[in-house]
């Protein structure tokens, strides 16, 4: 009786085994991402959704999705791995940069005429070629670069904390003279939720930087 019930059991693990290699869980919902240089996975199609899970392969159609999941189930789960570890990375507070030295370079400046651009905020130091640039003049700070808050800006893919993590709060860009189209702004007046000013915000999808691209 105790052999038999050790049998059946293995049996049962056996099946159970298989059955969650041969039938895996459903594939993670699909989700759409604007940027426009990638193609399926499986077709090569031009893929308007990734994977909301790993936020690295891309589809064109949950069928190609489903094609794919069981491929894709192993790999998913080291790019969320990753995508954790560079999370936590990002979140990282740096340490403050020696003075006199570029951050974005590691030169040492001195002597008269030259200068290093300094973010009081967070110590970042740039220097004249590095100071222009999308991302060796990117400081620090998450919401802000150089003290020039994000939220007063048109948004950039390159509007980040300089370690990967994008800023995603509000935005009421100045118009310089030309000014943004009604229908971009949400209907009522509101505190930005990161200056705190009162004004007309733009719309969720005016705050994607793919939709300026």
């Amino acid at each position: 009786m105790f052999l038999l019930s050790m049998s059946t059991l293995a049996g049962a693990m056996v099946i159970i085994t298989l059955a969650a290699y041969l039938i895996p869980d459903p594939p993670h919902p699909l989700a759409e991402d604007r940027c426009g240089f990638a193609f399926c996975e499986m077709c090569m199609k031009e893929a308007p959704y990734t994977c909301s899970a790993c936020r690295t392969t891309r589809y064109c159609s949950p069928r190609c999705q489903s094609a794919d999941w069981r491929v894709h189930r192993q790999s998913c789960k080291i790019h969320q791995k990753l995508n954790e570890m560079s999370t936590r990375i990002a979140l990282t507070p740096p340490k403050r940069p020696p003075l006199g030295q570029c951050t974005g370079c590691n030169a040492k400046v001195g002597g008269e005429g030259r200068r290093l651009a300094l973010c009081k905020d967070c110590g970042y130091q740039a220097c004249g070629s590095c100071e222009p640039h999308y991302s060796r003049g990117t400081c620090y700070c998450p919401n802000s670069n150089f003290g020039k808050k994000y939220c007063q800006m048109e948004p950039r893919w390159y509007h980040t904390n300089g370690r990967g993590r994008e800023y995603a709060g509000d935005r009421h860009p100045e118009t310089q003279g030309q000014p943004y189209p009604n229908d971009m702004y949400e209907r009522e007046r509101r505190a930005c939720d990161n200056c705190g000013l009162v004004t007309k915000m733009f719309k969720k999808e005016y705050r994607d930087p793919w939709v300026w691209h």
